[in-house]
């Protein structure tokens, strides 16, 4: 691309993050624009910048822009290389970013695309008298700043006009003060929160319109994803939301206009999803799984981080054109231009060779896109819109799913249909089982392992210390010798560091922290790209699996398996056609990757962390090995806390599984247990008046319970038999009697088919009730006798027989009484 052209894209790019900049300094200010403490005299001059409707300016977010461009002259001087005071330069970077609310043929080409972008993120025509509505004007300047986001979480799949949730003013913070809440206990400092952005704004010094750029972007998320774009129209959208989104938008525009083709599809959405995860991740076959299994884990996000960069850079796009990115999945909005078919083609072919090179067959990722129109953006068509255009793309990546590799068949026929094992004398991997030749063993442990598998074990052990990540797309000279991982040749290396080692100088980076957007990171260099990334789990003990289980009475190891139930339907459907625009469905992403790459290893950290290990949280699904019992406590917060986040919202639950093994099992076999553990929970039904509600529930010991109702009620009755059994010392044959009864009763359907269980659990609890002293085992005992003989659970909407349920609570009282016994 020639030089001015890509200078012009580069401009446009920040110009389209910079245009609502002003809705933030906006709320910051004290008063309005007669009584502004921040607006200087010229700024305050309406016409200048501001549409008119009726006789009134409108749209006065738009001075604050222009304002936030003079206060930082200097700092854009230093990017632009020229003074941006020139306000007769209709492309000038403050009129670009301030006068998107004008009418059309006032601007230049560049600032249409601006305009037109705005509106297409926001779902909205703004020439519409709706539109015009101002926030200052439609409201008193104290109800303006008072005005808190809403949740999107909150309005998915809800017919609720009013919402009861909002969110905190604050910087993206990984502890429960960041959910959304029913009230707050004084109103937002937006003041406050706009001094210490600005603080940080400073911070970026650059020369190159990218870095800056996606720095910028960076510190957006950790100040303005809690700033609602707009309290006229459903604020549940955040002004970083809004703002990376017009900016990918504009890009994609810009490159479309300047191909001079002709479609009324002019946007591209590309989407991929990993597939081979699972096997690659649990492929450990000996006692050494611990050492391995983190850093495999890790090397799966890098390897989608490094295929997201891959494309990136030959698509030419930038980081706001990433709807989304996690998960082993990830979505880009690109031009749909012939540059980027053909580009994206040979990448995917390419990517494809890459990872048969590097994997074998297994792993894959199928990449595809759908084409999609501005009418598809601003959800003109009920029957056609984004949440239609997300079905389409589904489907047709699970079909490049069911040709993996096809590519590559057909280019290396003979190669790929070559027997992979080869037997014999081969060296096989005491960790994965992989055969490899003598090349490829690595002399640094007293294990016959591959070289790649020491890195990987590798990778965990610096994973615990790393602070810092550096990606470069060239090896570094400064730090030789240092650690680093090259996923699938893609031309990326990753670079591991604590902050205190920070002691060279290097140049054109991107430098991320791990679950924190601190960007005061002391490293000398130029031109580097600040960011911050959320991953599950990359703090932990360092204990092996054997360490963290260890109990002298009984040890069982825990694997944990859970995601969200009926997440594709909700990005199908979840969102209303009226309102289902891109920045809509980032947001909706974005919410989920905080919760499980982010906030889960808060909740992580509050529940004996020493002995659990969170091996993969990303996108909406989780996997963590420990004890047993903490196994079942976890999964019980993550739970409750989703629940929590997602406002309440019966359209979001989670179901999971747990398999519970001896300390030797083959985690790989024991992850297929926690898996088929978490098929039963999401096929579990409860009954909810005349319908069946499913999933919403947890399974462990091959049983399923309703998070709702079953699952408490059962782990009340589990903790009174503990008290009663251990604490109290009563009853103590009261848990293999009742486990005992019931598998003497012949259950079929939740039905007793013995019916001379009735009689013979009568009889035997009755005496034992004679033996107990407490009145709390009495009234136990009754219960149980009144529950079992009556068919009848206290429990509302379950199918199970009461002795089902309480045969479950005394299997799991025996368990934790065998646990903490003294």
């Amino acid at each position: 691309m020639e030089k001015a052209k890509e200078k012009a894209r580069e401009h446009l790019y920040l110009a389209a993050l910079l245009h609502d900049i002003g809705k933030f300094y906006q709320r910051a200010d004290s008063g309005s624009v007669s009584t502004s403490k921040y607006l200087i005299e010229y700024n305050k001059n309406e016409s200048s910048f501001l549409p008119q409707s009726k006789g009134f300016y409108t749209h006065k977010h738009c001075l604050w822009t222009a304002q936030f461009i003079d206060d930082n002259n200097s700092v854009f001087k230093n990017l632009i290389g020229s003074d941006i005071s020139d306000l007769t330069d209709k492309n000038n970077l403050l009129n670009l970013a301030a006068c998107h609310h004008l009418q059309k043929e006032q601007l230049t080409m560049l600032g249409q695309i601006v305009k037109e972008a705005d509106c297409l993120s926001s779902g909205m025509d703004r020439e519409s008298e709706l539109a015009f509505k101002d926030e200052q004007d439609e409201k008193n300047w104290d109800v303006l700043k008072k005005t808190r986001m809403t949740s999107i979480l909150e309005t998915v799949l809800s017919e609720k006009e009013m919402v009861k949730y909002h969110l905190p003013v604050s910087e993206v913070s990984l502890t429960k003060s960041y959910f959304p809440k029913e009230s707050f206990t004084s109103n937002p400092d937006y003041g406050k929160l706009w001094l210490e952005f600005v603080k940080e704004f400073k911070f970026i010094q650059s020369n190159d319109y990218r870095v800056f750029s996606e720095t910028f972007l960076n510190l957006l998320y950790k100040y303005a994803a809690c700033i609602p774009s707009s309290t006229i129209n459903f604020s549940d959208v955040s002004l970083y939301d809004h703002s990376k989104t017009t900016a990918a938008l504009a890009i994609c525009m810009y490159d479309f206009q300047q191909s001079c083709e002709v479609t009324d599809k002019p946007f591209l959405l590309i989407g991929a999803d990993f597939s081979g995860i699972q096997n690659y991740l649990y492929q450990i076959v000996s006692k050494y799984a611990g050492k391995n299994l983190k850093g495999r884990s890790f090397f799966l996000r890098i390897l989608s981080d490094a295929v997201v960069r891959y494309l990136l850079k030959e698509l030419d796009l930038f980081q706001a054109n990433i709807v989304y990115n996690s998960g082993g999945g990830f979505y880009i909005i690109a031009p749909n231009t012939t540059f980027v078919r053909e580009k994206l083609q040979v990448a995917t072919q390419m990517i494809e060779k890459k990872f048969f090179r590097s994997f074998g067959t297994m792993l894959f990722v199928a990449i595809e896109s759908v084409p999609l129109s501005k009418d598809d953006l601003m959800h003109k068509d009920e029957n056609h819109n984004l949440g239609t255009i997300w079905h389409d793309l589904f489907e047709k990546r699970d079909k490049k799913k069911a040709c993996k590799f096809a590519g590559v068949i057909e280019q290396k026929y003979i190669k790929f249909f070559m027997p992979l094992m080869k037997g014999g004398d081969a060296l096989r991997d005491e960790i994965t089982g992989e055969e490899f030749t003598k090349k490829e063993l690595s002399k640094n442990r007293d294990l016959t392992i591959k070289k790649d598998t020491n890195r990987q074990i590798l990778l965990g052990e610096k994973l615990r210390e790393t602070e810092i990540m550096i990606v470069s797309d060239r090896l570094l000279a400064c730090w030789k010798g240092k650690f680093y991982i090259k996923p699938a040749y893609l031309g990326y290396y990753y670079y591991f560091i604590k902050e205190n080692d920070l002691t060279e100088s290097v140049d054109n980076v991107s430098i991320i922290r791990f679950n924190n957007a601190n960007f005061n990171i002391p490293i000398k260099g130029n031109n580097n790209i600040y960011e911050f990334q959320f991953y599950g789990g990359n703090k932990y003990s360092g204990q092996t699996f054997d360490e963290m289980t260890e109990n002298p009475n009984f040890s069982r190891l825990g694997v944990l398996r859970m995601d969200v139930d009926n997440l594709g339907s909700i990005f199908q459907s979840g969102i209303k056609a009226e309102r289902a625009i891109l920045s809509r469905f980032a947001a909706l992403s974005r919410s989920f990757d905080y919760f499980f790459s982010g906030y889960l290893n808060t909740i992580w950290r509050e529940t004996d962390k020493d002995r659990s290990l969170i091996i993969y949280s990303g996108g909406d699904d989780v996997f963590i090995v420990g004890s047993w019992d903490v196994c079942i406590e976890l999964a019980k917060k993550i739970r409750n806390d989703f629940r929590k986040f997602t406002c309440a919202n019966p359209a979001f639950s989670i179901s999971g599984g747990i398999a519970i093994e001896p300390q030797k099992f083959p985690l790989m076999k024991a992850a297929e247990e926690a898996a088929q553990e978490e098929h039963h929970a999401k096929e579990h039904v409860i009954a909810a008046g005349v319908k069946q509600l499913d999933k919403n529930s947890i399974s462990f010991m091959d049983f399923s319970l309703n998070w709702d109702t079953e699952f408490p009620a059962v782990e009340s009755l589990k903790n009174t038999l503990v008290d009663l059994v251990s604490q109290q010392n009563e009853a103590k044959s009261l848990l293999s009697k009742i486990m005992i009864h019931a598998a003497n009763a012949g259950i079929k359907e939740h039905q007793i088919t013995n019916i001379k269980t009735y009689w013979t659990l009568t009889y035997d609890m009755s005496r034992m009730k004679e033996r107990v002293k407490s009145d709390k085992s009495k009234l136990l005992i009754d219960n149980l006798i009144k529950e079992v003989c009556g068919n009848k659970s206290s429990i509302a909407g379950t199918y199970y027989h009461p002795l089902e349920l309480w045969a479950f609570a005394a299997r799991w009282a025996e368990l934790e009484i065998r646990t903490k016994k003294e």
